[in-house]
């Protein structure tokens, strides 16, 4: 045995080559023999059975290489040139059918599944984001309504208090024109207008007749006793008060307690309720104070027939004089029952709310709310409410804190109760300005009368 350099016997190259080409030889010579000893068997088959390895051949127990064998088999050449089915049994049935064509299937399936899916997910996200958007706009809308729309107890005060307020003003109207008739008529001498008895005509001396009702009327209404150092309180004097109350007392000339001061007065002139109210008598008393205290003398029945039957120029002249004077007092008697009139009473709708006003602003005695409110308030007590008394709570100013709009309705009514205020403003000026005009024409009448039948000259 020989030893390599190494150390490790080796055999001789001579050897090693004799082995090796016995060994190629023998595979040569198996390669050769296994066409001849498959051939038999393949034609005696009908259809080759695929499911046997050809590379692993029993009968002559010998090999080829896997990729020769499948070489063979993709191109149907050397063993496999034979069965003329191969092509649609391996690459139509085995291959396509029951493998590609299922695995395209699925992969099919799976790319669609994935496209369809892919999709529905971003049509679900487009749906929910759409409908999101239009929850979200509804909300919006709704929150705009709410706080657009919201009830407000600021606006429905000014609502409740201006209640019945058109009613009130034409019933001041209504009560200024009956005033003004009653001035007038006392001052014609109409039959019943005397203000002590109605049973006192006055016709031919109305002067006294005047003055007599109305010393009786101050006896039994108006008169206090502790006046003029206590005279006609005295049991000895031969005229004495006769008064059983003191409500009316001095009534008759005390503007403040009488007309001033007071919202809202009992008045009403109502053809149904004949008796007079402690209110319109101290009216109608106060009145007659200030305006014609002393009648006119009148022109008597003998007067009136005599200008019936000759028509004097001098009898004319006094009617017309007489009638220019009652003209000019009706001016300035005028303002005098407008002022009473728009504290007569009005409409009842809206004396509840002024209550609830008047308790927040801290009347809580029914006596000081009866006082500045009165049974049934008048125009006067309910623009003074409106205009002047609810902008005194603490509660307005909290309810500024509101909405927008809201407090733009506020505005809204604020300004409209201005525009209230403006006209009846405007009407108090055209009364001023009437007066104006009156008293104007007084001062030129005087220098009129000074030149009457002097002729021109002068």
């Amino acid at each position: 045995m020989n030893f390599s350099p190494s150390g490790i016997p080796s055999m001789g190259i001579a050897s090693r080559m004799t082995k090796l080409r016995k060994a190629l030889r023998a595979f040569v010579l198996l390669g050769a023999c296994l066409p001849f000893v498959l051939t038999p068997v393949l034609s005696a088959k009908a259809t080759p059975n695929y499911n046997v390895a050809p590379y692993n051949n029993n009968d002559c127990n010998c090999c080829i290489l896997v990729g020769q064998v499948m070489h063979e088999i993709f191109w149907g050449t050397g063993l496999w040139t034979t069965p003329d089915d191969f092509q649609n049994e391996f690459y139509i049935r085995d291959m396509f059918q029951d493998r590609f064509e299922p695995a395209m299937q699925q992969m099919t399936d799976s790319f669609r599944a994935f496209i369809l899916t892919n999709t529905l997910m971003i049509g679900a996200f487009i749906d929910g984001q759409a409908e999101l958007n239009a929850l979200a706009s509804v909300q919006k809308l709704n929150a705009q309504t709410i706080k657009d729309y919201q009830v407000s107890d600021q606006i429905c005060r000014f609502g409740t208090l201006s209640r019945s307020l058109a009613l009130s003003d034409d019933k001041s109207r209504t009560v200024q024109m009956g005033l003004m008739s009653q001035i007038l008529n006392r001052q014609l001498m109409k039959d019943n207008m005397n203000s002590g008895d109605a049973g006192e005509d006055g016709t031919t001396l109305g002067r006294s007749a005047d003055k007599k009702g109305r010393w009786k009327q101050y006896k039994q209404k108006f008169c206090d006793s502790r006046d003029s150092n206590r005279s006609l309180g005295s049991s000895t004097a031969a005229e004495k008060c006769e008064t059983t109350s003191d409500t009316q007392l001095n009534r008759d000339i005390d503007l403040s307690r009488t007309l001033d001061v007071p919202k809202s007065l009992d008045i009403n002139f109502d053809a149904a309720s004949p008796t007079l109210t402690k209110d319109e008598e101290n009216i109608m008393a106060l009145g007659e104070n200030i305006y014609a205290h002393d009648l006119s003398l009148n022109l008597g029945r003998s007067d009136i027939l005599r200008i019936k039957q000759s028509g004097s120029d001098d009898q004319i002249r006094k009617l017309v004089d007489f009638r220019s004077l009652v003209a000019k007092r009706s001016v300035a008697a005028n303002s005098f029952a407008a002022y009473a009139g728009m504290k007569a009473a009005g409409g009842v709708s809206s004396k509840t709310y002024l209550e609830n006003i008047a308790k927040e602003l801290g009347l809580s005695s029914a006596t000081d709310m009866k006082a500045l409110i009165g049974d049934n308030p008048s125009y006067y007590t309910q623009m003074d409410f409106l205009a002047k008394r609810l902008y005194q709570t603490p509660q307005f100013y909290a309810n500024l804190y509101d909405s927008p709009n809201n407090v733009g309705r506020q505005q809204a009514a604020i300004k409209g109760i201005s525009l209230m205020q403006d006209r009846d403003i405007y009407e108090s000026l055209q009364r001023s300005e009437m007066l104006l005009s009156t008293l104007m024409e007084v001062y030129v009448l005087k220098q009129q009368d000074s030149y009457f039948a002097k002729g021109m000259k002068h």
